[in-house]
């Protein structure tokens, strides 16, 4: 179904700052395969921005609240154009004109019917349409809580209501007034039961469902018999009085059934109804077509969703002028065994256009009807038949799941995003400033580190840390990042128009040069000025992988979260808790053993130590001074490490020589002295943090509301 389908959503999830063309030049390079160049996909591009009337927006950013943009109507036919860029058999759109003046309203509609007219099927939801837009649509459908109330065209409403003894007023919008209707009957003691009724069997009301009383204020329930139910009870059944119980259709109604019919105690209790409906009961026999205009002998609700994907299929395969996209070189469909088309559909109209609007003023649930020319044989396909025809449809064996290549996917989503980037400085800029303004705030603070006495080695301890917990905490910025992204990327998979994993190493390869260029802004400085005695390249290694894997954090928390809020907060706990056991306030055996395994996971552990590394590993410097100098501080009590007894017996130190590098190292328990192993280990949370990522947009990212 993903592959023959689309889904316009409610809302315009858009980037703002790539061009209308870009946005669609998108979609055009991730839903079409590669074996269309890229040519005739610019080609397709501009053919569809004259179809939506885009033309003179072509190069407009999109925008958003901040930016100046295109036009709501504009926008909202941008969201729709990405979803046809690749002439989709069947497309889904909810609610496209909320938020429209009429104007726009209408031209977003008139686009809609164009592209019916093309040759895809098109159904939609809307709320309240003008006299216009009604004109423009080929059917509707209107339901109420979940039960039909009126199916078939736009002009037969008027039709409809004078058989139900309430012609519309003159001057009157035939449409608004059946809602007005809907609305008087569901507040009333009947209920809803008249307008099914008289839609599924044609029984028209009598005087007391004519003139409907409101239901009283609600009283405490009381306990229900079985045999305390409404006159209307049997009439909702599923199974219509026109059937018997074997599935044969009656010549006569029960008269006890007709003489209830005629009882005016219209007492209705909507949670009995609802008690009452059962979903087991179905016909089982040939429907009887009906008049679209009197909308007599419809289906019944259930069946509109238990053959859904059979309707779909037999519109699909009957869509004029261009085969389903799936269904490559003429190869046969997956019923093409089947000699009659399985379709539940029963209606049979006059006038048959190409185009299928499914319009539901009142929040519904949508169908096709069947096409002119589809041979209604008697087949019914059961249950079991219809989840085996849902299978088929999902899983096309002619068409791969995804329309390009992994490489391909990685290129193109790595195009968007450094133009993302590039457009939005503030993703960039915003870090590189905050580490450029802090690296010289630093510097102002400690001076020079260059000198070998113990006030240096406090220094240098507090400096490190504070440049490891600055990098970290200066990632948070990513929080909001992907949170406003989320739901760009869930209506793009959601029918496979790239993969989760491509995603995920184009927004890394994306950010690796800007990490690099910001690790290398702040060792640049702080080395400069600080004259600091470690490695200016292992420094800036660190400072990069510490980047690489805080921005991987980040983004694996605002993956799980709802909002920013709730991002930030438990970034900055998380990172609040690496701090705390990273080894500067609390050493690995200072900590309880309960908690000492928080000790090993905190990301902060690792580039700390290998900072300290980079400083003070060997004997190549000696630090005196006062031992008051070192209290209070990180160090605590000063371990003497085996290497400085070592050097000193073998006269490679001098004997006033109190302290050295590893004794530095010693006192803080790092036992392992080796830089490029903690700079994996910190590259490999990453990788983990990645992977969990993946694994949360892959399998939790879905399109499903709360």
């Amino acid at each position: 179904m993903k592959m023959i389908s689309s889904y316009v959503m409610q809302d315009d999830q858009l980037f703002p700052m790539l061009t209308v063309f870009e946005t669609f030049m998108f979609a055009a390079e991730v839903r079409l395969p590669p074996s269309i160049s890229r040519a005739e996909k610019k080609k397709r591009v501009h053919e569809l921005l004259e179809q939506l009337g885009l033309t003179s927006a072509t190069h407009t950013y999109i925008g958003d609240e901040g930016r100046r943009g295109v036009s709501g109507g504009e926008r909202r036919r941008v969201s729709i154009g990405i979803d046809i860029i690749h002439k989709p058999s069947l497309l889904f759109l909810d609610e496209p004109t909320s938020g429209l003046d009429s104007t726009s309203a209408f031209s977003v509609v008139e686009k809609v019917k164009d592209i019916a007219k093309s040759g895809s099927i098109v159904l939609m939801t809307i709320h309240q349409p003008s006299y216009r837009i009604q004109m423009l649509l080929d059917r509707i459908t209107v339901l109420a809580r979940g039960r039909l109330v009126y199916l078939g065209s736009p002009t037969g409403v008027a039709a409809f209501l004078a058989g139900f003894a309430r012609p519309v007023p003159d001057g009157e919008n035939s449409l608004e007034y059946l809602l007005d209707v809907i609305k008087e009957y569901d507040e009333s003691t009947v209920g809803l039961d008249p307008l099914v009724l008289y839609q599924r069997d044609g029984i028209k009301p009598d005087q007391a469902a004519k003139t409907p009383l409101r239901k009283p204020p609600k009283t405490p329930k009381t306990h229900r018999t079985p045999y305390a139910k409404s006159p209307w009870t049997k009439h909702i059944s599923l199974r219509s009085s026109h059937f018997s119980a074997n599935g044969n259709m009656n010549s006569q109604r029960d008269p006890k059934d007709q003489s209830e019919s005629d009882v005016n105690n219209y007492g209705y209790d909507d949670e009995d109804d609802e008690e009452d409906f059962d979903n087991s009961l179905e016909r089982k026999v040939p429907q009887t077509p009906m008049s679209m205009q009197s909308g007599i002998h419809p289906r019944l609700a259930s069946h509109f969703y238990k053959d859904f994907s059979v309707w779909l299929y037999n519109g699909v395969k009957g869509t004029p002028r261009r085969p389903p996209t799936w269904n490559n070189n003429g190869a046969q469909t997956p019923f093409s065994g089947f000699k009659s088309s399985m379709s539940s559909g029963q209606f049979s109209m006059t006038q048959q256009t190409p185009s299928r609007h499914i319009i539901t003023p009142a929040a519904s649930a949508i169908f096709t009807p069947g096409r002119e020319g589809i041979d209604r044989s008697s087949y019914n396909p059961s249950y079991e038949e219809v989840l085996e025809i849902q299978e088929v449809l999902d899983e096309p064996i002619h068409r791969h799941k995804f329309a390009n290549p992994w490489i391909r996917e990685v290129l193109v989503l790595s195009w968007r995003t450094t133009l993302n980037v590039i457009r939005t400085p503030e993703l960039f800029l915003s870090r590189e400033i905050v580490l450029t303004v802090m690296g010289l705030v630093l510097s102002s603070f400690f001076q020079r580190l260059s000198h070998f006495n113990f006030k240096t080695i406090n220094h240098l301890l507090n400096f490190y840390i504070f440049t490891i917990c600055l990098v970290f905490f200066s990632s948070n910025d990513a929080v909001p990042t992907f949170i406003q992204e989320r739901f760009i990327f869930i209506r793009e998979t959601s029918h496979n128009a790239y993969r989760a994993s491509s995603y995920v190493i184009s927004s890394l390869i994306v950010y690796l040069p800007f990490f690099a260029i910001q690790g290398f802004t702040f060792a640049g400085i702080t080395q400069y000025i600080l004259r600091l005695n470690s490695s200016i390249l292992s420094f800036w290694l660190i400072l990069y992988s510490s980047l690489i894997t805080s921005n991987a954090y980040v983004m694996l928390v605002s993956a799980l979260v709802p909002s920013y809020i709730t991002g930030y907060a438990i970034v900055i706990a998380t990172t609040a808790l690496f701090f705390l056991t990273c080894g500067f306030f609390l050493k690995r055996t200072q900590i309880p053993l309960v908690w000492r395994w928080l000790h090993y996971i905190s990301a902060i552990k690792y580039p700390f130590e290998a900072l300290l590394i980079n400083e003070f590993k060997g004997t190549k410097h000696c630090y005196n001074g006062d031992l008051a100098d070192l209290s209070p501080g990180p160090l605590g009590d000063v371990k003497i490490s085996p290497l400085h007894n070592t050097a000193i017996s073998r006269g490679d130190l001098p004997q006033n020589c109190t302290l050295i590098g590893e004794d530095v190292l010693f006192s803080m328990d790092i036992t392992k002295e080796n830089i490029w192993l903690d700079i994996v280990i910190l590259l490999a949370w990453g990788v983990l943090y990645r992977l969990f990522f993946y694994v949360v947009l892959r399998f939790y990212s879905k399109n499903e509301r709360k």
